[in-house]
């Protein structure tokens, strides 16, 4: 990336999220997002600094940022490893990495009560991670869109029901989705490789090698 296109997330105030996880008296949290309908039970484990977003294969601003790693102790869905940061730590167990890069909308705590909202996040640096985050799906949109199109394609020929105006229009989109359309593709392969490896020697959350 270009150093005109980073930025670091400095969190200084009490209520902020990493200070805020490193300060907390309760060591096992819950963490909600609720647009993926996603609780990860968590255990505290430690803190980690200068950590850097990696949107790859798509071309993104970086973004520095703390965080904060949780021994994940409640089920784990295939589909939370496209949202969340998880992966093995130490080959010991599975752990979440919790910043403001992939912000909670809320956090709770054993008794069920919230503790912690995203309102506490400075409004600059929500807009930040959203904009990064709306950019990042409409590029992931274009790119199945992509291959929406190369699919009805191929069908019209097959079936030989195509015209020649509705060839052309489609060659057209392709055509114009096609670098986003690569890109997609290597994401969708690298995200089902890492998904595999990570769930090959996972037993109850933990790894057996």
């Amino acid at each position: 990336m270009q150093d005109d296109t980073f930025v670091f997330l400095d969190e200084f105030s009490d209520t902020e999220l990493y200070v805020f996880l490193n300060r907390c008296k309760e060591k096992i949290l819950k963490f909600i997002w609720k647009e993926q309908k996603i609780e990860i039970i968590g255990k505290y484990q430690e803190q980690l600094e200068s950590c850097y977003s990696d949107e790859e294969p798509f071309d993104l601003p970086e973004i520095g940022y703390d965080s904060v790693v949780y021994k994940v102790l409640s089920k784990v869905e295939e589909e939370y490893f496209e949202w969340l940061y998880l992966y093995n730590w130490n080959d010991e167990y599975l752990a979440i990495e919790i910043s403001i890069y992939n912000y909670p909308d809320e956090i709770r705590n054993l008794d069920n009560e919230i503790i912690w909202t995203k309102e506490n996040i400075k409004k600059e640096h929500i807009d930040i991670i959203n904009e990064k985050n709306k950019e990042l799906e409409e590029l992931k949109r274009r790119g199945r869109e992509y291959f929406k199109y190369l699919d009805e394609l191929e069908i019209l020929r097959r079936e030989k029901m195509n015209t020649p105006k509705r060839e052309k229009e489609l060659i057209k989109k392709i055509e114009e989705r096609e670098e986003v359309g690569i890109k997609y593709a290597k994401y969708k392969r690298n995200l089902k490789e890492w998904i595999k490896f990570m769930r090959k020697y996972l037993v109850n959350n933990e790894y057996t090698y």
